[in-house]
């Protein structure tokens, strides 16, 4: 799996605990399937609806960006099904636009259509944003042109404003 562990913080929301609690990235690797073996599988986790969050830092530690993730895992821990809002013509339909070399302009609205459901899909539900805030990282020296706003305004989070009132 490509990526820079270093500059990437998995966090990974325990509906028990009521709290976000990191998973390593060699946890997420595995979970994800891209580990020798390929097998999926995330110890000690309870069957049903898991949220993850992929934070992405920039070179000073800040918040660059945040994907989310929905998966349901079974009761051995293993994924069973990730989510993207898309029926399975959608998803061909999705694919297909991507492997276009020169999309048109429907195409690419199309494209970002379809995202945006995707996108939504996976936020994380209204009572993890107060616990996420306790533990996000970078997010006070997040640039406000980053991509991270993107996910934190959807999930209700505005940045401050610079003038004074």
């Amino acid at each position: 799996m490509t990526g820079t562990p270093d500059s990437t913080v998995i966090l990974h929301w325990d509906e028990c605990l009521t709290t976000w609690a990191t998973l390593s990235w060699r946890d997420w690797v595995r979970f994800r399937g891209f580990s020798e073996g390929g097998v999926s599988l995330l110890a000690g986790a309870e069957a049903g609806e898991h949220y993850f969050l992929v934070c992405i830092l920039g070179d000073r530690g800040e918040l660059a960006n945040v994907i989310p993730h929905r998966y349901v895992l079974s009761a051995a821990g293993r994924l069973a099904h990730g989510f993207d809002g898309l029926a399975e013509a959608e998803r061909k339909e999705y694919y297909g636009i991507q492997e276009l070399l020169l999309p048109t302009a429907e195409d690419s609205e199309r494209c970002n259509e379809l995202e945006a459901r995707g996108f939504t899909v996976n936020l994380p539900p209204h009572h993890t944003v107060q616990p996420l805030l306790k533990v996000i990282p970078g997010l006070a020296g997040a640039h406000p042109g980053a991509a991270c706003w993107h996910f934190l305004s959807a999930i209700g989070i505005c940045r401050s404003s610079a003038r004074a009132n």
